[in-house]
């Protein structure tokens, strides 16, 4: 399956500050920040046309999101 590129406008449009801290207070964290420790990770890419959303996205630890980008880069979907 070949992979969906997007404009960098729209990265940079569903990458906007104040988009992420209005998802980060939909899931519950207070004024849109999140733990230290903590990252935003996007399930479906925003680079392959995901999306800023409550549902594409999940906070998980800095380490555990390296290692999805790692497992992700080893598979070919990166």
């Amino acid at each position: 399956m070949k992979k969906r590129t997007v404009s960098k406008t729209a990265v940079k449009k569903e990458r906007n500050p104040k988009k992420v801290a209005k998802v980060i207070e939909q899931k519950g964290y207070a004024k849109g920040k999140l733990p230290k420790g903590k990252e935003l990770h996007h399930v479906k890419p925003v680079a392959e046309g995901g999306k800023t959303t409550k549902k594409n996205t999940r906070v998980v630890t800095k380490a555990k999101h390296k290692q999805i980008h790692k497992n992700r880069a080893k598979k070919g979907k990166i």
